[in-house]
């Protein structure tokens, strides 16, 4: 019930804030002028989407794993604006599937919000914040955008959220429940530097009795400086603290790092960091004290109709049951529009979960996921297509069977064409 209610809640919540957007008439024909459209550009539209297919362990089961064919209902909306002075996107999805074995009625949701505003010259305010319920990792092999055409990067901005995060180690374990916001401003302090300052807070629970629920607060500094251009140089500080439901526990992560972005060329862009986690917890009365690298770097083409990013990443989390896990992961994710009906879209990654605590000290685990998707316009607003995935977890001891989806979907467009 409770998996229940929070699905048709994401999606009642998805209606409403979509709703005036499609009530709206079509669009003229008429072309605005240039100038016009890089001023002030909206978009509105609500995609219904039909299904059925089959999965060989939806749940990545440890023991009497079963396969199923399944129907499915989703719903996915995007309205956002560009003003002058800044932008807002939101975005909400949410997926009902009926598993005709004996998994019954199962849903996941993602719902974010991001904008940006220019208070003065001098001062760019931002804020995002977002909701999302998964169910065993399922959201991470879920194609849940079309990149809109790509605009140059505001080095002086952090990165909007990613819509679907990789399932850390404790995803697996049934039903996980994340909230997260966060807000802060952009300061310049020159011609070619800015300082930058944020803060936030997330909190995520979970349906298993196992695991504890846990609330992080953090901040965020950074300082940039631009060589060119293209290029900015800069360092930043984030610091978090953690603190468990049910116990005293705590724990405090402390990670400075350098970083770089810049712009190849007309269609390649660079950004990366490195540095170090200094991690502190405190179980039971008694502290412990870690030292890890961090690092991330990605390299990302973008035209018109075509994206193709890479990302690798290590991090370090303070998870539940005071356990820190060191997270490393390569992804690549690839959108291309090949022509003006047919779309594809290929994903792939695998992460790598060690954890740090006097329960599961040094224990690893492994993830790995592919997933491709194609759509074909049938007419205006009507599409069909089809997605395939696979994903599996490997670990010491016994591992779950491979998860191998494939299913057949019509989509319907309400709202906005593209």
């Amino acid at each position: 019930m409770k998996s229940m209610r929070s699905h048709y809640l994401a999606a009642t919540i998805l209606t409403l804030w979509c709703a005036p957007a499609v009530a709206q008439t079509a669009p003229t024909t008429d072309e605005p002028a240039a100038s016009d459209r890089s001023v002030r550009r909206s978009v509105s539209y609500i995609d219904l989407t039909a299904g059925v297919g089959y999965s060989s362990n939806p749940f990545l089961g440890f023991s009497n794993s079963q396969d199923s064919a399944f129907g499915r209902l989703g719903i996915r909306g995007v309205h956002a604006w560009t003003g002058e002075r800044g932008s807002t996107t939101l975005t909400g999805f949410a997926e009902g599937t009926s598993y005709f074995n004996e998994y019954d009625l199962k849903s996941i949701f993602s719902l974010t919000a991001d904008t940006r505003h220019e208070a003065s010259e001098k001062v760019t305010v931002f804020a995002n914040a977002g909701i999302s319920g998964d169910l065993s990792g399922q959201l991470s092999n879920r194609f849940l955008y079309v990149p809109p055409v790509p605009d140059v990067p505001d080095a002086t901005l952090p990165p909007p959220p990613e819509t679907v995060q990789d399932p850390d180690l404790f995803s697996f374990a049934g039903r996980q429940y994340r909230l997260f916001g966060q807000a802060g401003a952009a300061i310049r302090t020159s011609a070619r530097s800015n300082l930058q300052i944020s803060g936030g807070a997330s909190r995520v629970w979970f349906s298993d009795s196992l695991l504890n629920d846990y609330t992080t607060v953090f901040g965020d500094t950074s300082y940039n400086r631009f060589l060119s251009e293209r290029t900015t140089v800069g360092a930043s500080v984030r610091v978090e603290q953690t603190s468990y439901d049910d116990s005293n526990d705590h724990s405090t992560l402390i990670n400075p790092m350098l970083t770089m972005s810049t712009r190849l060329s007309e269609f390649w862009d660079f950004d990366g960091g490195i540095g170090v986690v200094f991690s502190n917890f405190d179980r039971d009365g008694d502290k412990s004290h870690n030292v890890g690298l961090s690092l991330n770097a990605g390299l990302c083409h973008s035209s018109e109709t075509e994206r193709l990013c890479g990302r690798i990443a290590r991090t370090s989390q303070s998870l539940s049951r005071g356990a820190l896990v060191n997270t490393t992961s390569a992804n690549v994710d690839w959108y291309k529009k090949l022509d003006d009906k047919q779309t594809l879209q290929l994903s792939a990654g695998v992460s790598r979960y060690v954890s740090e605590d006097d329960l599961t000290s040094g224990f690893k685990s492994y993830y790995l996921r592919a997933a491709g998707s194609y759509s074909r316009k049938i007419n205006n607003r009507l599409s069909g297509g089809a997605d395939v995935s696979v994903r599996t977890l490997r670990a010491e001891g016994p591992d779950p069977d491979a998860d191998f989806s494939g299913s057949l979907f019509l989509r319907y467009r309400l709202g906005d064409m593209d």
